[in-house]
């Protein structure tokens, strides 16, 4: 027993394993809160009226990725390496900010060019136009200082607060069928107020202060992050896009159907982004192989294990989570089941592996290149799309990034 509580206290003590659980607590609120109102928002607005909430969000989701323009990779990095040093982590933090107020406006723009002139969206204008508050409340975080900074608990912090106040609202607030309107306003409501609280913790915490802009700074930040931008935007495709062009190919009812069941697959895999995350700044900086082969390893293993477990019940996990309606998202879930035998392993050798290492472009461009091809099959068989193809296309372009990846790998072992 006293050497349980040993190795419990070491770990306590370790800001790697401190950073982890954060970021691990941060992706848990935000699948655990959100999951809370799938069965209720699912029995509520019916299948097609929920494919309409994802596709907005899905919409937002591109529209964010945008105006990250990549900061949250490569920003990361810098304030890693730049920490100690207030006058560069000040004229970071401003220049940053400034980039993104001009990418915030442009994406406003994009997102009406959109609404006006694609039928599809068109018909629910104005929910997207009440959803813009989740890319400006995700803008407004600067999760890269927290990152560089490795004190990933403010995220943790910030998001409970946001999560919690749309979960609350939406059970207060949505009745009916018709209310699926208020759906997107109520998660802009959530991340506009974790938005400006982060903010706030990011000024009284780090003691950070705006200076001007510096045209030169701007330059070379947007310049350091387009690889990560593209890279990110590349990721977006396949994150955001499925669930989107399942409902201008096939209708709402199967945006919802689809969304469903890429939601458990998100579920599944949410503990690897965040153990990505920390073991990103922390490889950077310590390039520990034998903490990072071991981990790896664990990973493996772990997600066999879910995934075996997930293939097998699908139906009983569908029908507790979303309830009736949703048959037809077991059968999806299980073909996910095979995604995330191929997904996790990419995620652990990218960017914690190839990134860190100096081998970002494989990393990037592995997801540019499989995203890009990923869209050119979907636009190219799109009067042939079923769900199910969407989700064989996905497992294709999957296995073009891990592929690229373990290419990489291998220059890592050649270069040594």
């Amino acid at each position: 027993m006293s050497k349980i509580k040993g190795i419990y206290y070491r770990f306590r003590k370790n800001q790697l394993f401190k950073n982890f659980i954060s970021l691990f607590s941060l992706q848990g609120v935000n699948m655990i809160l959100p999951f809370l109102t799938l069965p209720y928002l699912g029995k509520v607005l019916g299948t097609d009226r929920y494919g309409v909430v994802l596709m907005v969000y899905a919409v937002m989701q591109y529209l964010f990725v945008f105006c990250d323009y990549g900061f949250n990779l490569s920003a990361t990095k810098d304030v890693s390496i730049y920490r100690d040093d207030k006058k560069k982590i000040n004229e970071i933090f401003s220049n940053i900010y400034y980039i993104k107020l001009g990418l915030i406006m442009s994406s406003f723009v994009v997102l009406f060019y959109l609404v006006s002139y694609i039928d599809v969206l068109k018909t629910h204008r104005t929910a997207y136009f009440l959803g813009f508050g989740i890319v400006i409340g995700q803008v407004l975080n600067p999760i890269w200082l927290f990152q560089g900074m490795e004190r990933m608990k403010y995220i943790t912090i910030v998001n409970v607060i946001a999560k919690g106040i749309f979960t609350g609202l939406i059970f207060l607030i949505i009745k009916t069928k018709s209310d699926y309107i208020k759906v997107p306003l109520l998660y802009s409501i959530g991340f506009m107020t974790g938005g400006i609280i982060s903010i706030l913790i990011a000024l009284k915490q780090f003691d950070v202060a705006f200076t001007k802009p510096n045209l030169g700074i701007i330059k070379r930040l947007i310049k350091n992050s387009t690889q990560y931008f593209l890279s990110r935007s590349a990721a977006a495709m396949f994150t955001s896009s499925n669930t989107f062009v399942s409902g201008l190919a096939l209708g709402d009812y199967f945006a919802g159907i689809f969304g469903a069941a890429e939601r458990l697959f998100t579920a599944m895999t949410v503990i690897y982004t965040p153990l990505g995350d920390t073991l990103y700044p922390y490889m950077a900086k310590n390039r520990n192989m034998v903490l990072y082969k071991k981990i790896l390893i664990s990973v493996l293993i772990m997600n066999l294990v879910v995934a075996a477990g997930v293939y097998f019940f699908s139906s009983e996990i569908v029908f507790l989570v979303f309830g009736e309606g949703f048959e037809q998202s077991s059968e999806l879930l299980k073909l996910f089941c095979y995604v995330s035998l191929i997904y996790v392993p990419s995620v652990m050798i990218g960017y914690p592996l190839l990134g860190a290492l100096g081998k970002e472009k494989y990393a990037n461009y592995s997801v540019v290149f499989a995203s890009v091809l990923h869209m050119f099959l979907l636009f190219t068989f799109y009067e042939y799309l079923t769900v199910n193809k969407i989700v064989y296309l996905l497992i294709f372009a999957q296995s073009v990034v891990f592929t690229i990846r373990i290419i990489g790998v291998r220059k890592l072992k050649l270069k040594k």
